[in-house]
């Protein structure tokens, strides 16, 4: 149609003669307003009035520390299907199809150890058959073979080993991947530095925080700790960036229903924003597995010590 490509060429133009900082500009808020799911982000907060039982009982100060460290190891796990008049074909087919892809694997460095089979299911398949009872057209519902699906995990090291494996199941029609998870062998030691670092940033924030106290420094009476890993795969982003998702679906043209082209939504790797006292200092461009720590120290308020002294007073 005529305007929308009226349209296009004033989108053109204006991108051709706006400033290299504004179209930054324009292209982030573009990004921004969209709508996404998934994805883990952090937003920043006022402070909360205390209750008097919480100003007068103990004061709190928190260190968070966030740590990135590279995978060991990718697992993929493959659904391998089959459909036949009986079990038996099925199962030969599947027999066929793991074969092969184990060969395949094997020869680019992969141990069998690092491949397991798991047997899903077999289930029957069943169509409609037309048939004449009692002089009417009856569509009958028969079974007609069965489904079989066996589930393939492989290890590997590396994103390109990943690629490799996966490629080497495509060549053999197998394309159905149901998980692509990272793990790393040395999960234990990076929550074990996070921790460390964290209780290390609360630590030197009590040094300025409970300074205003002067000499008479408030004792500790608790401390409390999480300590989390956050995986790539749980750090991606799916969102919606389309004009057409304007229009309804419904839409007519000339009461002529309109069916409308299958649209993807765009999904991105987002990485973690933890927003703690100390964080990575890269950006999260490639998939790695990040470890949060927090730590919370709770130290006995001066005020306590004065309002046990009143109610003493009073007694």
């Amino acid at each position: 149609m005529h305007v929308p490509k009226l349209v296009c060429t004033s989108l053109v133009v204006m991108l051709i003669i706006a400033p290299h900082s504004q179209l930054a500009a324009q292209f982030s808020g573009a990004r921004g307003g969209v709508s996404h799911v998934g994805g883990h982000g952090a937003a920043g907060g006022q402070f909360t009035p205390l209750s008097p039982e919480v100003a007068e009982g103990f004061i709190t100060i928190e260190g968070k520390a966030e740590l990135r460290i590279k995978p060991t190891e990718i697992r993929i796990v493959l659904a391998v299907t089959a459909e036949g008049k009986t079990s038996v074909e099925c199962m030969t087919e599947i027999e066929s199809s793991v074969a092969a892809l184990k060969k395949g694997w094997q020869e680019m460095g992969v141990q069998m150890d690092e491949i397991v089979d798991d047997f899903i299911s077999v289930l029957p398949r069943y169509e409609f058959e037309l048939e004449e009872v009692r002089g009417k057209n009856v569509a009958v519902e028969r079974k007609s073979g069965y489904l079989m699906q066996s589930n393939l995990h492989v290890s590997v090291k590396d994103d390109a080993e990943a690629m490799r494996a996966i490629k080497i199941a495509f060549a053999n029609g197998v394309t159905d991947i149901i998980a692509f998870d990272y793990w790393s062998k040395e999960i234990d030691d990076a929550k074990s530095r996070a921790r460390s670092h964290a209780i290390q940033a609360a630590q030197e924030k009590a040094k300025v925080m409970l300074a205003v106290f002067g000499d008479q420094k408030p004792p500790v009476i608790n401390i409390q700790e999480s300590t989390n890993a956050y995986y790539p795969q749980s750090m991606y982003v799916e969102f919606e960036n389309d004009y057409g998702e304007q229009y309804s679906s419904n839409a007519n043209w000339r009461d002529t229903p309109m069916i409308r082209t299958f649209r993807p939504k765009n999904t991105y790797y987002q990485g973690l924003n933890a927003d703690g006292d100390v964080q990575a200092k890269e950006l999260p461009m490639r998939s790695e597995i990040t470890v949060v720590s927090a730590v919370r120290v709770y130290y006995q308020s001066p005020a306590a010590n004065s309002k046990h002294r009143l109610d003493k007073d009073d007694d």
